[in-house]
């Protein structure tokens, strides 16, 4: 077992954030264990350190903490956020938001959001290696990643019912 002296101590108040946060977010300490890769009495243990801070007045729960860890709980699970157009404006879901949706509203999204692509003069060098630092493009590349997987997602369907 990893003792808590053993962990990279300026990473120490980040692990107290995030064990705090997942745990509230309904997540079991043996879950919050699995996704830190840290052992469940570890995670418990911060858990409480962190609850202790903040009834102490050290530390304030946040929201904008909370997001971000569910952010980071949610991309390392895959379900990362998506960008999509729609014929108001520009939108974000989780990728579980879109598996969930029925087939109508996916196609509605999947047009939308390739039409804007096709108006896009710049479409050309979305197939490019982003630049680093700051992406001109950045927006697009989101919109192109949402059209990709409702294209999958509309696939497996297909497949699964064909296959009945």
């Amino acid at each position: 077992m990893v003792g808590v002296t053993e962990v990279d101590t300026d990473a120490l108040p980040y692990l107290e954030e995030a064990c705090y946060y997942l745990r509230k977010k309904g997540l079991s300490f043996q879950e919050v264990s699995k996704a830190l890769e840290i052992p469940e009495p570890q995670a418990s243990h911060l858990f409480e350190v962190y609850q202790s801070k903040i009834s102490k007045g050290l530390v304030e729960e946040s929201e904008v903490d909370r997001n971000l860890w569910e952010d980071v709980y949610n991309d390392s699970f895959g379900n990362e956020k998506i960008t999509f157009a729609r014929e108001n404006g520009f939108y974000h879901c989780r990728r579980s938001d879109l598996e969930n949706m029925d087939s109508a509203a996916l196609m509605n999204i999947f047009e939308t959001s390739k039409k804007f692509l096709d108006f896009d003069m710049y479409r050309r060098y979305l197939d490019t290696k982003p630049p680093v630092g700051y992406d001109p493009m950045a927006m697009q590349r989101q919109i192109k990643r949402a059209v990709e997987l409702i294209q999958e997602i509309l696939r497996q369907r297909y497949e699964k019912e064909a296959d009945h």
